[in-house]
C-alpha cells in the first residue's frame, strides 16, 4: 500500500532536476531503506539533515520516526519556507533556514561556511546526513562542518555524507573518458569541472577527506564509491555519488 503523503510532494518550481512523483518517492524510500537496514537508524532517533532541499528524503522519514525527531536545514530560503508549510501537521518535523553564502546556490548571503556554527546543542543528534552538499563546498568549509557534525552528534552517533572522491583509479577512469565528470585540479586538495563557477561541483582527494575525519574525531566505518566514476562498470550500484559513513568517537 502506498502511504506517501502527497501534500509533501513539492510543486514544480521546487522540484530538483524535474524528478517525477515516482522518482521523488523512490529517492526518499531508497535512502530510508539504506539508513535503516545498513546504518541502523531507529524510530526513536533524533535526526538532522543538512541540505534538506525540497524534503525528498524527509518525506520518507515521516512514517518511520515514531518517537524520534527530524530537523532539516538549508541555505535556500524558498525551499525551507515551502517545507515549513507542507510539514506543518508533523509535530516532530521542523525546518530552519541558515543564510550561508554559496556562489552557486546563495550568492547574496554574507556568512561563510568555514566559520559557521549551527544553532543546535552539543550531542543533540543520533544521526546526521548530508547528500550532495560537500560536492558544492570548499576544503575549509568541509573541515568546519565536520567539526560541527562531531559536536552535534551524540557519542556513537552516525554521520552519512556524499562526495565526489578522487583517487588514482578515479583519475584513470576520467582520463580514459569513462566517468560522467571531468574534474581538474582546483586547489591543493580539491577539483572542479566548472572553473568559472567551481561550487557547482567540487571533488576532493580521498586521502585528504579521510584526514579531515581523523582530525575531527570521526571514525570512518565504510566508504562506498559511486557509479559516476565508471557507470558501465558499476551498473548494479544505486548511488551516483561516493558515500562515507562515520561514527563519532
Amino acid at each position: 500500500m502506498d502511504d506517501f503523503d502527497r501534500n509533501l510532494l513539492p510543486p514544480k518550481k521546487f522540484q530538483i532536476m524535474n524528478y517525477s512523483e515516482n522518482n521523488f518517492k523512490a529517492i526518499g524510500r531508497n535512502h530510508l531503506d539504506y539508513f535503516v537496514k545498513e546504518l541502523g537508524l531507529k524510530p526513536t532517533d533524533n535526526v538532522l539533515e543538512i541540505g534538506s532541499g525540497n524534503g525528498r528524503i524527509a518525506s520518507s522519514l515521516t512514517s518511520y520516526l515514531e518517537s524520534g525527531s527530524y530537523i532539516g536545514v538549508d541555505i535556500m530560503k524558498p525551499f525551507i519556507k515551502w517545507c515549513q508549510e507542507a510539514y506543518s501537521n508533523y509535530d516532530r518535523f521542523s525546518f530552519k533556514h541558515i543564510n550561508i553564502y554559496n556562489k552557486f546556490y546563495n550568492k547574496f548571503a554574507y556568512k561563510k561556511s568555514r566559520n559557521f556554527k549551527f544553532p543546535f546543542d552539543d550531542s543533540k543528534f543520533d544521526f546526521i546526513y548530508l547528500t550532495s552538499v560537500f560536492t558544492h563546498m570548499h576544503s575549509e568549509d568541509v573541515d568546519n562542518y565536520l567539526s560541527e557534525i562531531h559536536r552535534m552528534l551524540k557519542p556513537g552517533g552516525i554521520a552519512f555524507i556524499t562526495y565526489f572522491l578522487i583517487n588514482e583509479e578515479t583519475k584513470k577512469f576520467m582520463e580514459e573518458g569513462k566517468s560522467t565528470r571531468k574534474f581538474r585540479k582546483y586547489t591543493e586538495n580539491s577539483y572542479t569541472d566548472t572553473p568559472k563557477n567551481p561550487e557547482s561541483a567540487i571533488a576532493f582527494d580521498e586521502e585528504f577527506i579521510e584526514s579531515l575525519y581523523s582530525k575531527n574525531n570521526m571514525k570512518i566505518d565504510k566508504v562506498s564509491l559511486g557509479k559516476w566514476r565508471f557507470p558501465k562498470m558499476h551498473k548494479s550500484l544505486s548511488h551516483n555519488q561516493d558515500r562515507i559513513v562515520a561514527v563519532k568517537i
